[in-house]
C-alpha cells in the first residue's frame, strides 16, 4: 500500500515537497497539514508534487483550489499525474449559493393551492368511484346471478353481529353522560323533569345514528380497506381481473350491501341502548320510575324523530362503505401504503358522515320534521 501522506520542506530552496497519498482517505489530513505549512507565508510557495504515489480526484481538486486562491505553484507533476489535473482544472468550481429564503405568504398560497388541487382530485375519485359503484350494483340487480350471498352474509356477521355488543355499550353510556349532564344543568332551574325530552330527542334523532356510524368507519371501514389493500399488495386484485372477475363484484359489493344491511339495524339497537340507558338515569337521579320514563318518551318523541335517525342510517352506510373500499384499491405495492390509506379512509369517512348529518339537520329542520 501507498505511504500515508506527508510533507517535506526544502531548506535551501523553502520549496514544499510532497510525500506518499493524496487521496480520498488522506484528503482531511492533508488539508490540515498543507494550510499548516502555508501559515505564515506572504507569497506564493513552490510545491513539488513528484514525490506523490498516488493522486486522486479529491487531492487533485484540493491541490488546485489552493493553486486558484494564489497561494502555491505546482511543478514536477508526474506524468500519469497530469491528464488527471487537467481534467479537474477544466471543473468550474462555485460556491453554493444560499438558498432564498420564501416569503410566508408565498408559502401560504403554495400551500393553499397544493390543497385545493388535492381536495379537488380527492372529490373526483369519490365521484368516479361512486358512480362505478351504482353501475356494478345496477347490474347486480338486473342480472341476480352476480348477488354473492355467502360474502354479503359473512360480511352481515362481521360488520353487524360482531359489532352489537360495543355499539350498545357506547349508546348506553352515551346515554348515561346526556342524562347526567342534563340533570345536573337543569335542577338549578327546576327543570330536571325535562331530561327524558333531552335523552329521547337526542338520542333519537341525532347520538344514537352518527355515534354509530363513527364507530362503524373506525371499525369496519378501516378494515374494508385493509383487507383489500392487503389484497392490492399481494396483487390479488390484479389476479381477478386477469381471470375475467370484476373485483367491484366481488370485493365491494357484498361489503356495501352488507353495511347497508347492518348499519341501520345497528341503529336501531343503539337507540334502544340509549333509551334504556336514559331510564337508568332517569330512575337513579330524579326518581323517575321505568313505565312514567316511557310514557314520557312517547308524549315527547313522535314517529317524525325515529324515522329521521334511521334515514339517515343508510346514507352513513353508503359513505363509509365507499370510502373504504375507494381508498382499499388506491393501495399501492407496500405496507406503508395500507396504513397511509387505512388512516385517510377513517378519516374521510368520519368528515363526510359528520357533514351528511349538518345537512340532514339542516334539511329536516326547513321540512318541519
Amino acid at each position: 500500500m501507498a505511504a500515508d501522506f506527508h510533507i517535506e520542506k526544502d531548506e535551501n530552496s523553502g520549496h514544499l515537497r510532497l510525500q506518499g497519498t493524496l487521496d480520498l482517505y488522506h484528503a482531511q489530513e492533508a488539508k490540515k497539514a498543507l494550510q499548516k505549512a502555508l501559515q505564515g507565508e506572504s507569497g506564493r510557495v513552490v510545491i513539488d508534487v513528484s514525490g506523490l504515489a498516488k493522486l486522486d480526484t479529491v487531492g487533485a481538486l484540493l491541490l488546485r483550489q489552493l493553486q486558484e486562491k494564489g497561494k502555491i505553484t505546482i511543478q514536477h507533476l508526474k506524468h500519469e499525474h497530469e491528464e488527471l489535473f487537467k481534467l479537474v482544472s477544466q471543473v468550474k468550481m462555485e460556491s453554493p449559493k444560499a438558498k432564498k429564503q420564501e416569503k410566508d405568504w408565498k408559502k401560504l398560497l403554495k400551500a393553499m393551492g397544493k390543497k385545493a388541487i388535492s381536495t379537488y382530485k380527492a372529490l373526483i375519485e369519490i365521484i368516479t368511484f361512486f358512480g362505478r359503484t351504482c353501475v356494478t350494483f345496477y347490474k347486480s340487480i338486473v342480472l341476480k346471478k352476480h348477488w354473492r350471498l355467502p360474502d354479503i352474509m359473512h360480511h352481515i356477521e362481521e360488520t353487524g353481529i360482531e359489532a352489537v355488543p360495543i355499539i350498545g355499550l357506547m349508546a348506553f353510556m352515551i346515554a348515561v353522560v346526556i342524562a347526567y349532564q342534563a340533570v345536573a344543568q337543569l335542577r338549578p332551574l327546576g327543570a330536571e323533569n325535562l331530561t327524558v325530552n333531552l335523552v329521547a330527542i337526542s338520542v333519537l334523532r341525532e347520538m344514537g345514528v352518527l355515534l354509530t356510524a363513527i364507530m362503524v368507519a373506525g371499525r369496519s371501514g378501516s378494515a374494508f380497506t385493509a383487507e383489500i389493500g392487503v389484497m392490492k399488495v399481494r396483487e390479488e386484485v390484479d389476479a381477478l381481473q386477469v381471470i375475467g372477475i370484476d373485483p367491484f363484484e366481488v370485493l365491494v359489493l357484498p361489503r356495501l350491501i352488507a353495511l347497508l344491511i347492518t348499519l341501520p339495524l345497528l341503529t336501531f339497537i343503539a337507540d334502544m341502548m340509549g333509551l334504556f340507558g336514559g331510564a337508568v338515569m332517569s330512575m337513579l337521579l330524579i326518581d323517575i320510575p321505568p313505565g312514567a320514563y316511557m310514557d314520557r318518551v312517547h308524549t315527547v318523541a313522535t314517529g317524525n324523530d325515529f324515522m329521521v335517525g334511521m334515514v339517515k342510517a343508510p346514507v352513513f352506510a353508503f359513505l363509509i362503505a365507499m370510502v373504504g373500499c375507494m381508498h382499499g384499491m388506491k393501495v399501492s405495492g407496500s405496507a406503508e401504503s395500507v396504513g397511509t390509506e387505512t388512516t385517510a379512509s377513517v378519516v374521510k369517512s368520519i368528515f363526510l358522515v359528520l357533514a351528511a348529518d349538518a345537512f340532514f339537520s339542516i334539511l329536516f329542520e326547513k321540512m318541519g320534521i
